[in-house]
Formats: structure tokens, C-alpha cells, sequence
């Protein structure tokens, strides 16, 4: 069976690597318990100081950007995101695929500039592009201004789901919880991940990257192209 698939491809790389003192190995060890229903293929780590995975769908799980930087803190990094279709199986291993989702990745990752973290995407739509990435830099402003306490509210309450759950695992109350997520903008963050999971609806029918255009035979799987 032959599969066409819509995937987002996320390619990061660690800012000032050397002097941040990447560990890779550790690095490695620490983004194989990154696990979310929207990974395809799980981050891995090559050439060094690059990181690399496949989302299921085109930003159908933007809050993976969040998790990626929250597991490789206090490792800073510059993110490109790509969009496209993959025809074909899944390697396990995201450094041995191309397609054009893996070109806008790192087309969206060398534009990132400055010493600064940062994310940007390529979705193949000249006109989604700005859309896409006002909220990106949206959410890059707001989580960057995070301190060690915001984020482990943030996290601990989106995993636990409620503030006495995410009190009880921090050992503060929840009314701490509350305030440190209401000071990260939580509720905030979270709009804009949603506007971005909902990207593909906005890609016009027809699109070369809609996939309507996409070749069929009797033995392909469209999933979503």
C-alpha cells in the first residue's frame, strides 16, 4: 500500500552549543522520553547540535515546540518548522527522509537570526506564512519571558489538568499554581496553539501542498492529502 501523508517537520538546532556545553549523549537520553500522539518520529539528535522530528498533520500539535524547548531547557533553541506531504514509510530515523516538509524546515530554521530563540515555519503558502508566523513570534515572546517557576507550573498543570493535581506534584498550593500560570499568559499561549493546530483549514483546495493535486492509483492511502 502506498501512503500520502500531510506531516509537519520540526529541525531545531542548541544556540552557542559549545558554550551552552552540550551534552549530546545526555541530550539524546533526555528527548527519547519525549513522547505526544502527534510525533510520527521522535526527535533525535545529529550533527552535533541539531534536533530533529516528524508532527502527524500540518501544526496539528504546535504545543510540541513548548515541550521540545521545555525538555532541552536550559538549552536555547532556534526552531524551523516545515509543511508538507510524504508519500511512502516512515523511517525511524527523521535524518534519513527528505521531502519538501524537510526542506521548508530548514528554509524556516536558517531564518531565524541573532543569538535569541526563536521559531518560524514554511508552510508553502506564500499568504500563510505571515498568519502562521505572527503567532509563532506571539508565542516565542511570551514563553521567553517564562521564569523556572512559570514553566513548571505551565507544564505540571497541563499534564495533571487540574491546579491541586499540579500543587500536590510541585508541593505548593494551588493557588500558586494558579497565579504562576496566569503570569506566564497560560491561557493566552494556549489561543495561539490552537489557531495554529487549525493551519490546515486555512490551505486554499487545490494548493500544491493541499493535495488534491496529489497522483492516485488503487493502491494509495491518502491520510489527510
Amino acid at each position: 500500500m502506498f501512503y500520502i501523508r500531510r506531516i509537519t517537520v520540526l529541525t531545531a538546532d542548541v544556540i552557542s552549543s559549545r558554550k551552552a556545553g552540550l551534552d549530546q549523549h545526555a541530550l539524546a537520553a533526555l528527548l527519547r522520553d519525549l513522547t505526544h500522539p502527534a510525533l510520527l518520529v521522535p526527535f533525535t539528535v545529529s550533527r552535533g547540535d541539531e534536533i530533529q522530528g516528524v508532527m502527524d498533520g500540518w501544526l496539528s500539535a504546535p504545543q510540541l515546540v513548548r515541550m521540545l524547548r521545555w525538555r532541552c531547557r536550559p538549552l536555547q533553541l532556534r526552531i524551523g518548522l516545515g509543511l508538507g506531504c510524504h508519500s511512502g514509510a516512515l523511517e525511524p530515523d527523521p535524518w534519513k527522509m527528505s521531502g519538501p516538509a524537510f526542506y521548508r524546515a530548514r528554509q524556516a530554521l536558517e531564518s531565524v537570526e541573532g543569538k535569541q530563540p526563536g521559531t518560524r515555519v514554511v508552510t508553502g503558502n506564500d499568504r500563510l506564512d505571515p498568519v502562521a508566523n505572527s503567532l509563532l513570534l506571539l508565542l516565542d515572546t511570551l514563553i521567553a519571558r517564562w521564569t523556572e517557576g512559570q514553566w513548571q507550573a505551565v507544564m505540571t498543570y497541563e499534564q495533571a489538568g487540574t491546579f491541586a493535581q499540579a500543587g500536590e506534584i510541585l508541593g505548593v498550593a494551588a493557588q500558586n499554581v494558579q497565579k504562576r500560570c496566569k503570569a506566564a499568559y497560560w491561557n493566552q499561549v494556549r489561543q495561539a496553539e490552537e489557531g495554529l493546530s487549525r493551519i490546515a483549514d486555512l490551505v486554499p483546495a487545490g494548493h500544491p501542498e493541499s493535495g488534491d493535486s496529489a497522483p492516485v492509483t488503487s493502491n494509495t492511502v491518502r491520510e489527510g492529502c
